[in-house]
């Protein structure tokens, strides 16, 4: 079964990577699940380590990353490592459009 590609985008790795995973999931967000807009909310486990850019310290639950940087992204959630009861809580929001974990 060949499987119809819509749309596809080539780049670095890293924390541009991180970056364009944030935007694709906010534009699907926005365009197909009618999520209200500039309303995303993005969830990661705890732990996490995408980068230094604002975006990628946002998520962070290190303080060594984090500390004297913000204001930070609005609408990041972070959820204990291994927690599926935490994660199940946080993906009944509507709004939820990504799921990262590393």
């Amino acid at each position: 079964m060949a499987l119809a590609m819509r749309s596809r985008y080539c780049g670095c790795a890293g924390v541009e990577a991180f970056e364009t995973s944030l935007k694709l999931a906010r534009k699907w967000a926005y365009n197909v699940k009618r999520v209200p807009l500039n309303e995303a909310r993005h969830v990661f486990a705890q732990g996490n380590f995408h980068g230094r850019t604002l975006s990628a310290i946002s998520c962070s639950s290190d303080p060594t990353s984090y500390r004297a940087f913000g204001p930070f992204m609005p609408g990041f959630v972070t959820v204990p490592y291994n927690d599926l009861d935490a994660l199940e809580v946080s993906l009944l929001n509507h709004r939820v459009v990504l799921f990262e974990f590393e």
